[in-house]
């Protein structure tokens, strides 16, 4: 009689321990799958179905993860038929120059529904369907798998008070699919736009109602007029959000962000200079804040027309050849970093002074620094005794300091030391 008490204590504790390993597991597959060294975790954005992408020039200007769009209305023109002929030679190319695939997966089909949504069962089921043919074509590459582009707001999914129910639907169904085909990728969701308060209400409802459950990374969209710094209270917000629907570590990942050249739907216009100097703080800031992927916006300007806000985000002019100073920056910030990980920040005293420490695995220490606030010098008496390399944001202006000089100009612009052992 007393055997038969305590079974379903047994099978209590045997769910516990499964659902703990289930934990330990999906941390596992994100930190086995995602480097923490740089350039491993620093990506951009393309858009090669508007106009072509050279992947020889995105390698050779240090990213190594695209980020790109596998559109379903594009491949399934033809109800059942599907056509991945220009996504294939991009994919290739990819895999050839070893970058890693980041996929949204989207958008609605007017085949199978009326708005720029899913909310149909025939809809989803065949969303679904184009999903499993295009993981199953480009599985075993380490992808990251995201499920849409920012659902909650108009622009993508509409009408959108239809968004969170829509859309968890779909999340649940889509990532069980992902997971079935290819053990080797990652799944990310929601691609939230922005951090707002009012941002942080959708996603709260979205982690009511389970979608932690179906994915092993949050993705964001940090776009703001303010500069960069700005982003830290807000991720702090966000991960005080995560612990309350999950005791597990949710990795946090800037799926998308940047500044435009020009004047942008979110109210601000940046110089080439102010834009370099931006991006550069904004990989700063996220990996300073433990975020753990970011993908900057945009690889190349989206037209000609230097008054569009939304064709000027790019790093590069329309046309790819030509460079804007953040490229030049941002090939720098790789390659001075290149194998370095973010170790601590250093205390200045002053919360708009940022000095971050870099390590790799030889124990070599680079520093970076900068200030939010007007240039000013610094004394920093850690280096008095120590000889050091100077170098400017753009790598173009390279010093080397004797034991002795521990004085730093503080800048908008950041710039490296590299300690000489």
């Amino acid at each position: 009689m007393y055997k038969y008490k305590y079974i379903p204590i047994i099978y209590i504790l045997i769910i516990l321990l499964f659902l703990q390993s289930n934990t330990r597991i999906t941390e596992q597959k994100f930190a086995g799958q995602t480097s923490t060294t740089i350039p491993n975790n620093i990506g951009i954005q393309t858009h090669m179905i508007n106009s072509p992408v050279n992947v020889n020039l995105i390698k050779d200007n240090g990213f190594k993860i695209v980020r790109e769009d596998i559109r379903w209305a594009n491949v399934e023109k033809l109800k059942n038929n599907y056509d991945y002929t220009i996504y294939d030679s991009f994919n290739q190319n990819l895999v050839k120059n070893n970058i890693r695939p980041y996929y949204t997966l989207g958008f609605s089909n007017p085949l199978y529904e009326e708005n720029n949504s899913i909310l149909t069962e025939e809809g989803r089921k065949a969303f679904v369907k184009f999903v499993e043919k295009t993981v199953k074509r480009y599985s075993n590459q380490n992808a990251i798998w995201e499920i849409w582009n920012e659902p909650n707001i108009e622009s993508f999914w509409s009408p959108n008070f239809t968004s969170i129910d829509g859309y968890l639907k779909l999340v649940e169904e889509t990532a069980t699919v992902i997971k079935k085909y290819d053990k080797s990728g990652i799944i990310v969701a929601p691609a939230l736009s922005g951090i707002s308060s009012h941002s942080l209400l959708w996603l709260e409802e979205s982690f009511n109602k389970g979608i932690l459950t179906y994915i092993d990374a949050i993705s964001v969209h940090p776009y703001r007029s303010e500069n960069p710094e700005t982003v830290i209270e807000d991720y702090k917000k966000l991960r005080k959000l995560i612990s309350i629907y999950s005791d597990k570590h949710i990795p946090i990942i800037s799926g998308e962000w940047g500044y435009s050249t020009a004047l942008a739907w979110y109210g601000s216009k940046l110089t080439e200079k102010q834009q370099a100097e931006y991006l550069v703080r904004m990989l700063l800031v996220n990996l300073y804040s433990n975020v753990e992927i970011s993908i900057l916006y945009d690889w190349k300007n989206g037209g000609d027309n230097p008054d569009e806000g939304e064709q000027n985000f790019g790093i590069r002019k329309y046309n790819e050849n030509t460079t804007k100073e953040s490229a030049v920056a941002l090939y720098n910030f790789s390659k001075t970093l290149n194998g370095y990980y973010f170790s601590k920040r250093v205390n200045t005293n002053k919360n708009s002074d940022y000095i971050l420490e870099f390590k790799n695995n030889k124990d070599d220490s680079i520093y970076v620094y900068w200030t939010e606030s007007e240039s000013h010098h610094y004394n920093w008496p850690f280096l008095e005794n120590l000889s050091w390399f100077y170098t400017n944001i753009n790598g173009q202006s390279n010093k080397y300091w004797e034991k002795g000089n521990s004085e730093l100009w503080f800048s908008s612009s950041p710039a490296y030391i590299k300690i000489e052992k």
